[in-house]
Order: structure tokens, then C-alpha cells, then sequence
């Protein structure tokens, strides 16, 4: 009543409903007090009870009571109740405070796991209800229900729960069913929120995208990418990104063109479409395609690379002119790099154009995004040519290989390692993982650890702890350590007897964590005035 008279509105009928049946039911704050075990037992009822009669003010409150009283397994076993799961459906999902709806999806996507307790769900109504929240108009509570059918396809049986439901299908399916519907309407927001959903699942494995495939959601998204409307093919070419990453979806988008009409937007030649968006997409095109090329190896490479002609485009946004998508189109340099044949034809790009080439410029580069861009490339031609050593052709491009690697130098009297090594000390976290990476993939080629023997301020960095790093940083510096010792020819370079060797095996054996001294400073030279 006090909360009513603060108001500049008069209360609605249901208003004045809620705030009578309020008054019948324990606060949240008092149950709340009440040991856990009375709570499952005897106050079921009221804490049942306590969700509809709750608003904005309680959703706090409410959050921690549910949290303690359906915690554990015992409160998991609760959750599977009838009388749960009816308040569920009825109330907690459909309650008009968005907090409310929130946690109640939490609980929910507790029991997403197993097939059994999806089918119980679907059962009991609260499957199909959770299939409406996708499309709802509170983003928050819509993610917090797409979570709930994504970790329902991380099991295979348990999404087939989720689809064998007609029900639910069908409220899933919805947004898309309307846009099939009207093609002439286009591809509404929540249409795109449901393919943006499948697509997550498709991505998990090639079970799941058969069953996305089967359900007919990933027609959507061919709809959409060859659609007029420029900003909604920007949606389906995420989705193709994802599909990318599993042989189903590769063979999918191959059968549909789709691998086709990238490769023609990313060569300029497709006519169709408003020029600059086709700009603006460009780099979404570029990443669509590093997925792909990183997955489908050496048949995905010859395909786009030799056969498509992508490298020369590729190559034209590693310019200092080149365009908005540089970063992209590293990224599917990358991807290339990862299979045999995108390694040597690579390295084969890079030794055409000698010190002028981009990515070697790229590698030296003031722009900190590009040399991160750049270390990544570098570091998977490296990790590609050890995996392949034994290759004849592998064999002949590494010299342009090891060309590649001196860009990184400054300075003719700087060598990579202790460059590389440099930039693990700075306070730029990106600059550090990119460097470390790229030393590990050096240290990787026998050649490579040779080299890495021979900087001081490399083993320097290994031996003290110079800079402060995250823990992937001490394992990647620690893994640095162990490829080296594993060269001989490299300990031997150090000094099989030497102090540092010795040193560096005991670091090597206490382990990644182990506490390091620091180091003394170093003059770096005479000063001049």
C-alpha cells in the first residue's frame, strides 16, 4: 500500500491482485532465513508462490533464494518435480520482470544436459516456453534462453530431445517460418536471432548441423545471403563462418555455391549489391573464408588459393592502401598457413616479393594490430613447416621462411629472438602473446632453435622474471624453455655445461610457476648528450 501511494499511477486491477496476494505470502527476505531443507520441504509451496508475487524490487532476493534452495543435486532433483516444473512454466517464465524470467532460465538450462531431463521439459510444457524467449524482447532474457538450447547441443541426443518436440520446434522454428513466409518482407531481427542460434549449434559438430540442416533453419540463411537487403547478408555470412568450422557445414556451403560467391565477392567480381556495402563486407567475407581454409586443408586451399585466385586479393589488403579488411585477410592468411599446400604457397607469395613484401613489412610495423596480425601468420608457417619437415616441398620454401623471420629485427645488429623477446617485456598483452607465440613456433624448427640459442636477451627473459605475465604467458615461456633444451644442438650452442643450460633445465623441471628472481639492471649503453 505504501509503494501504491508513492505512485503518480493509480493501480491496475491486476496491480492490486498482486499486491493482495503479496500480502498472504512470506517475503522473500524471511524465507530466505529458513533453513535450506524447510525450504524444499514445507515452504515449497510458498516459495513457489512468492514468484508471482514478486516484482522488480524482489528479483534480488529472489535470485539468492532459488540459488539456495534448488542447489546441489538435491535441489536438482527438486527442479525435475512436477510442481517446479509447473511453476516454471506457468509463472517464472512468463513473470513480466525480465530479472525474473532471467534466473528461472538459469535454473532451466541445469537440466539441459541429458536427453531424459529434456524430454521431462518438453513433458511438462516449460521446453516450449523457454523456445518462445528466444525471440523475446528483452536481448537479455532472449541470450539467456539461446545459452539454454546451445547447452542442450553440446550432447547430441539431448538436441535431438529439443527437435523431436513438435511443440517447441515449431516455437523455435517460428520467426523462421514467417520470413519463408513473405520473402518479400525480407528477414525480420528475431528471424535472424534464431538463425544466429543455429548456427552456434551447427558449429559443435557435425552431428548437430546434420539436424540443423534437417530442420530446415539453414535455408534461412541461404535467404538471407542472397537477399537484397546488404546489412542482413552481414548475418548469414556469421552464420557461414561457424558452419565453416565442421565438415558438415563445409560440404554444405560448398553443395549450396556458397564457398563460390565468396570467393567471387573477396575477387571483386561479383556485380550485384550496393558497391560500398560490399566493401563493408568484405572483411567479414575475409574471415568467413579463413574458417573454411583452416579447416578444410589442402582440398580448401587449392580451391581458394590456386584454383580461385584469392591470394593475389588477400595479398593487395596487406598494403600499406590496401583497405579496410587487412586484418581479416591475415586471418585468412593464417588459416591458409595451416594446411601443407597454404604453406608453401605462402611462402612462395612472400619470397616474390622479397624485403618489399607486405607481410614482411607487416612484421615491423608500428601498427600494433598488424604486427599482432602479422606474428600469427609467421607463427603458423613456422608450427605448418615443423609438421611437415619431412616434406620435399616444405624443405624448399623454408628459406623463404627464415628471410620472412629476419623482418621482424629492427635493426641489422638485433636478432629476431632477442626483438621478439623485447616485446614480451612490454605491458601490451596482445604484443606479448603474439611474440611468445611466434618464439615457440620458431623454436619448433631446428634452425629456428639454433638461433633462439644464440640471444642473450632471449635467455635472458627465460632465466628472470623481467616481465610480469599472465599464467598462459608463464606456460608459453616455459614451453619456450622445454623446446629449447629438447634441441641438442641448440644446448649445445648455449653450452652443455654451462650455468645458463643448468639453469634453464631447473626451470624447466619446477615447472611453469616456479618463482624467478629478477633481474638486475642493465645499462643498455653510454649516454650522449
Amino acid at each position: 500500500e505504501r509503494r501504491a501511494r508513492r505512485s503518480s499511477r493509480p493501480l491496475s486491477t491486476a496491480g492490486i491482485s498482486r499486491l493482495q496476494e503479496k500480502s498472504h505470502v512470506m517475503p522473500p527476505s524471511d524465507l530466505l532465513r529458513l533453513p535450506v531443507d524447510e525450504l524444499r520441504s514445507s515452504r515449497l509451496a510458498e516459495l513457489l508462490a512468492s514468484i508471482d508475487a514478486a516484482d522488480a524490487a524482489d528479483a534480488p532476493l529472489l535470485t539468492l533464494l532459488f540459488d539456495k534452495a534448488f542447489g546441489g543435486d538435491a535441489g536438482l532433483q527438486l527442479l525435475r518435480s512436477a510442481a517446479v516444473q509447473e511453476a516454471l512454466r506457468a509463472t517464472a517464465l512468463v513473470h513480466a520482470d525480465d530479472a525474473i524470467r532471467s534466473f528461472a532460465l538459469v535454473h532451466c538450462k541445469r537440466l539441459a544436459a541429458a536427453a531424459a531431463d529434456v524430454s521431462l521439459l518438453g513433458a511438462s510444457g516449460v521446453l516450449q516456453q523457454i523456445a518462445v524467449l528466444v525471440s523475446d524482447a528483452s536481448l537479455g532474457v532472449s541470450q539467456r534462453a539461446v545459452g539454454f538450447f546451445v547447452a542442450c547441443a553440446a550432447s547430441a541426443g539431448a538436441l535431438r530431445a529439443v527437435l523431436d518436440h513438435a511443440p517447441s520446434r515449431t516455437a523455435l522454428l517460428a520467426p523462421c517460418a514467417a520470413a519463408a513466409a513473405d520473402p518479400a518482407g525480407g528477414v525480420p531481427a528475431l528471424a535472424l536471432r534464431t538463425l544466429a542460434l543455429f548456427g552456434e549449434i551447427a558449429a559443435i559438430g557435425d552431428a548437430q548441423c546434420a539436424m540443423c540442416e534437417e530442420s530446415g533453419a539453414l535455408d534461412l540463411a541461404l535467404a538471407a545471403w542472397r537477399g537484397s537487403d546488404e546489412l542482413v547478408r552481414l548475418n548469414a555470412l556469421e552464420v557461414f563462418a561457424l558452419l565453416a568450422r565442421v565438415p558438415r557445414g563445409l560440404h554444405w556451403l560448398e553443395a549450396h555455391g556458397v564457398v563460390d560467391d565468396l570467393l567471387a565477392q573477396a575477387r571483386g567480381a561479383e556485380a550485384d549489391g550496393d558497391a560500398p556495402m560490399a566493401e563493408v563486407q568484405l572483411p567479414s567475407v575475409f574471415h568467413c573464408l579463413a574458417e573454411l581454409l583452416e579447416a578444410g586443408g589442402d582440398a580448401a586451399v587449392d580451391k581458394a588459393l590456386s584454383t580461385g585466385g584469392l591470394l593475389g586479393p588477400l595479398w593487395r589488403q596487406l598494403e600499406p592502401a590496401g583497405g579496410g579488411a587487412r586484418d581479416a585477410a591475415l586471418a585468412a592468411v593464417r588459416g591458409a598457413a595451416c594446411s601443407r599446400r597454404g604453406c608453401i604457397l605462402v611462402l612462395r607469395q612472400t619470397a616474390s616479393g622479397g624485403a618489399a613484401d607486405p607481410l614482411a613489412r607487416l612484421l615491423r610495423s608500428s601498427d600494433a594490430r598488424a604486427k599482432v596480425g602479422a606474428f600469427a601468420v609467421a607463427a603458423q608457417l613456422c608450427s605448418s613447416c615443423a609438421q611437415f619437415a619431412a616434406d620435399g616441398e616444405v624443405a624448399s620454401v623454408q628459406p623463404a621462411l627464415r628471410a620472412l623471420i629476419a623482418a621482424v629485427s629492427p635493426s641489422a645488429g638485433t636478432a629476431p629472438g632477442d626483438a621478439l623477446a623485447a616485446l614480451v617485456a612490454l605491458p601490451a598483452e596482445e604484443l606479448r602473446v603474439a611474440a611468445l607465440r611466434l618464439l615457440l613456433g620458431l623454436a619448433q624448427l631446428e634452425w629456428g632453435a639454433l638461433a633462439l640459442a644464440r640471444c642473450e636477451g632471449l635467455l635472458h627473459l627465460l632465466l628472470h622474471a623481467e616481465a610480469v605475465l599472465t599464467p598462459d604467458e608463464l606456460r608459453d615461456k616455459h614451453a619456450l624453455a622445454s623446446a629449447l633444451l629438447k634441441s641438442t644442438a641448440a644446448a649445445d650452442v648455449i653450452g652443455a655445461g654451462a650455468a645458463t643450460v643448468r639453469q634453464l633445465r631447473e626451470y624447466v623441471a619446477a615447472g611453469p610457476f616456479a618463482a624467478q628472481s629478477k633481474a638486475e639492471a642493465r645499462p643498455e649503453g653510454p649516454l650522449t648528450l
